[in-house]
């Protein structure tokens, strides 16, 4: 039989289980860590029932902060937010929690220390059963307490480092060889108090959750941090490669903004005899008057560092290598780095105190630079009364009063998340900027180009005289020549755009083709290994405890529903993926480069699914509805591929018709719509079936006055940069010329524009469909 106190000493236990399921489960409600050390701590100073608990967090200097506290009816005063210097909690100390996993209970009225640790001292495995060891305290960790207002305390270390692997020892603890002191969980009393072996096992329990806890919110934060990252690198990057022109001013103070910077400069060297082309954002440096070079990156010293690379010589900068070649220049402060000692008077009229540099490169050619500013700080830290390192602990401290310690001008290091962000939009600057330059290369040359054209026009004219053959000749000379020209451009840019769709479309096919293959296998094995797990559950339904929690960690009925829906949402997924790499080849066409028969309706399709992306709703651009109306249309012969670009140029010019009416009356309630129609039509006059395609908008329409010179060469009504103007001449070429057929224009103003294709369906009577 149960004695009374058997039943009162497992009433207590009980309770204590009680308590310490309610404990960790208040800890395991978030993953916020303010609020799980904020539920800790009150719930601990509820189950021992003493005046303060605080949790104390070590800093990498070895200094603490107490980030969590509390206190019971202000019998203690608070230390929320308090730092304490390193020397208040001894290396040796630190290095006994570490290794041994130490716990302290010190009692000030008897001048004793009970020493409970967890691991052997000379093993470093984990102890059988809890040891509690009492000897005299030394007297300045008495007078330290007793100037702090205590009598008793309790201390149990937080051990914690990122990534490690835990093991269970024999006592039901976890183990580790590679832990670091991540903390310590405090008790106080202002009375002398005696801590049992239970309630100190149940503080170790306490411990390990929240080292569990730690853990998840770390995760919780690491991947919050990588989101951030991903959601910087595409906002710069769609400045860079999805806008219709390269917005580098727009990019840059994108950029400056990611990095929380005062300001940056970015520098383009496009060629040694060109000037140098430099945007700017923010704060800016000034060279000094007695130099010769007003722009920095254009100093010789600046240009070998690009060159040659950035050598640190101080501990306020850092290089690092960006992936391609080059280095990343990371300066805490360009004060104390005497490379750039020659720099510092450009910037004693500003706040900047740290650089960093990335340098953009194309290969091995040098693009210039890309440099983020960022200002010096002030600094306050709250100290628990000032302490002089220079005792080294001979006497306690004694008086814990607020003292302010406050630092102006101070360096801010950066991160190695910033330096990996930077050399992610590094890569994306240094595509850019090489796209730009090409572009205004290609600018120059057609300006001179012209220059030429306008030079022989003028020669020609004055050798001719006048003679009015001479001059029909060289007016169907310079005819000729802008349409070679517009040909061998839009033939050589279609034939790159070809090629690399077809490419792009074969190198995607394979494996997406291995991933839809194996996706039927995937959900037959999983839904095998679910089966068997249900036939386990039938058959063994009393299922140890161990298996019991892992099936509620990982939510295993959860599980058994999700998995299909997933597997089924891939399957979809590829489906689709199939689909657009069939529209790419279909658009491409590089095999069907003769006349052959083929499915109109295909290659408008494809052309409609290349185009999906401008048809979707984008900010500040409402859906642009697709309304087709196909006719029953056989196989027709014609050149697939080249009437796919006047597909392409016609739906194109289309859309940006709606984009401009959108962007001229935002406030109008419009409902932008393309109207697609094909049938098979008999052309009277020439005695035989014909093919007409209309393709229409309710655009703004195109005015009267300029509808006769859409068709002709370089004619454009876009804004500069924008449009070629040779468009919809390539596409009269393909229809008139390549077909024999006709493209007509309808449109009046406000009322939308139609163009109508009319090609002879020479095949018709061969393959039309009864």
């Amino acid at each position: 039989m149960y004695t009374v106190d058997t039943a009162q000493d497992l009433k207590s236990q009980l309770d204590h289980q009680v308590l310490l399921r309610r404990i960790i489960s208040r800890i395991r409600q978030s993953l916020e860590l303010p609020e799980i050390l904020k539920a800790t701590v009150a719930e601990v100073r509820s189950f021992l029932g003493t005046d303060r608990i605080m949790i104390y967090r070590f800093d990498q200097d070895a200094s603490g902060e107490v980030v969590a506290e509390s206190i019971y009816d202000d019998r203690l005063p608070s230390l929320l937010g308090l730092h304490f210097p390193a020397d208040d909690i001894p290396e040796e100390a630190r290095d006994r929690y570490v290794k041994l996993r130490q716990r302290t209970i010190v009692n000030v009225h008897s001048g004793t220390i009970s020493i409970s640790p967890l691991d052997c001292p000379e093993s470093g495995e984990p102890l059988p059963t809890t040891e509690i060891k009492s000897r005299s305290v030394d007297p300045c960790h008495i007078s330290y307490l007793t100037a702090m207002g205590v009598q008793s305390s309790v201390v149990v270390p937080i051990l914690y480092s990122r990534g490690k692997n835990h093991d269970k020892s024999r006592s039901g603890q976890f183990s580790t060889s590679s832990n670091k002191l991540w903390g310590l969980l405090v008790s106080h009393h202002s009375e002398p108090r005696e801590t049992s072996p239970l309630e100190l096992q149940i503080l170790q329990l306490v411990v390990d959750q929240m080292t569990i806890a730690i853990g998840q919110a770390d995760m919780l934060a690491q991947t919050r941090k990588q989101a951030m990252l991903e959601a910087a690198i595409n906002k710069v990057a769609s400045l860079l490669h999805e806008q219709p022109t390269i917005e580098l001013q727009a990019a840059l103070e994108a950029a400056v903004e990611d990095f929380e910077g005062s300001g940056g400069r970015l520098y383009i060297q496009s060629h040694p005899e060109k000037t140098p082309e430099v945007f700017y954002c923010g704060e800016q440096p000034t060279m000094p008057s007695w130099e010769t070079k007003s722009i920095m990156e254009e100093h010789p010293l600046w240009q070998k560092w690009l060159r040659e690379g950035f050598k640190c010589n101080s501990n306020s900068a850092k290089r690092s290598l960006d992936g391609s070649g080059g280095n990343i220049w990371a300066i805490t402060d360009l004060y104390k780095e005497p490379q750039l000692r020659i720099f510092t008077p450009a910037f004693k009229s500003t706040a900047i105190r740290g650089l960093l540099v990335f340098p953009i490169k194309y290969r091995h050619n040098n693009l210039g630079c890309l440099t983020i500013f960022r200002d010096e700080i002030d600094t306050e830290t709250i100290w628990a009364g000032r302490f002089d390192p220079s005792l080294k602990q001979m006497m306690p401290r004694q008086s814990f009063e607020v003292w302010r310690e406050f630092k102006q001008g101070q360096s801010q290091p950066w991160t190695a998340d910033e330096i990996s962000l930077g050399q992610a939009l590094g890569k994306h600057f240094s595509m850019a900027i090489q796209q730009y330059l090409l572009y205004r290369e290609v600018q120059d040359l057609n300006s001179t180009l012209e220059q030429q054209v306008q030079q022989r026009t003028i020669q020609l004219k004055q050798s001719l005289d006048n003679e009015q053959v001479k001059t029909e000749q060289l007016e169907k000379t310079l005819d000729e020549l802008k349409r070679t020209q517009s040909q061998l451009i839009q033939t050589e840019k279609m034939s790159g755009l070809g090629q690399l769709v077809a490419g792009v479309a074969h190198e995607i096919n394979n494996p997406i083709n291995f991933i839809f293959g194996n996706l039927s296998y995937v959900s037959e094995y999983s839904e095998s290994l679910l089966q068997l797990i249900l036939l386990y559950h039938k058959y063994y339904p009393q299922r140890h405890p161990e298996i019991e929690n892992y099936e509620t960690e990982i939510e295993l009925d959860f599980l058994q529903e999700d998995l299909p829906k997933i597997l089924a949402s891939m399957q979809i997924g590829s489906q689709r993926i199939r689909q657009l790499v069939l529209s790419l080849r279909n658009f491409s066409r590089l095999e069907q480069a003769d006349r052959k028969s083929v499915d109109i309706h295909e290659g408008i399709d494809s052309t409609l699914l290349i185009l999906q992306h401008r048809l979707k709703p984008r900010p500040h651009h409402p859906t642009i509805e697709v309304v087709k109306n196909y006719g029953n249309i056989p196989p027709i012969e014609c050149y697939a591929g080249l009437l796919n670009q006047v597909f392409m140029n016609l739906l194109s010019n289309a859309i940006d018709a709606l984009e401009f009416h959108v962007k001229q009356h935002p406030e109008e309630d419009f409902s932008p719509e393309i109207r697609i129609k094909t049938a098979l039509i008999y052309d009277v006059n020439n005695g035989q079936d014909c093919l007409e395609i209309s393709i229409s908008d309710n655009g703004p329409g195109i005015p009267s006055n300029i509808q006769a010179s859409i068709f002709d060469p370089f004619f454009t009504t876009k804004p500069v940069g924008l449009g070629t103007g040779l468009g919809l001449s390539i596409s009269y070429q393909i229809v008139v010329e390549k077909h024999q057929g006709k493209i007509n224009c309808c449109s009046e103003p406000g009322q939308g524009t139609e163009f109508r294709i009319t090609i002879p369906a020479y095949n018709i009577s061969r393959t039309k469909s009864k």
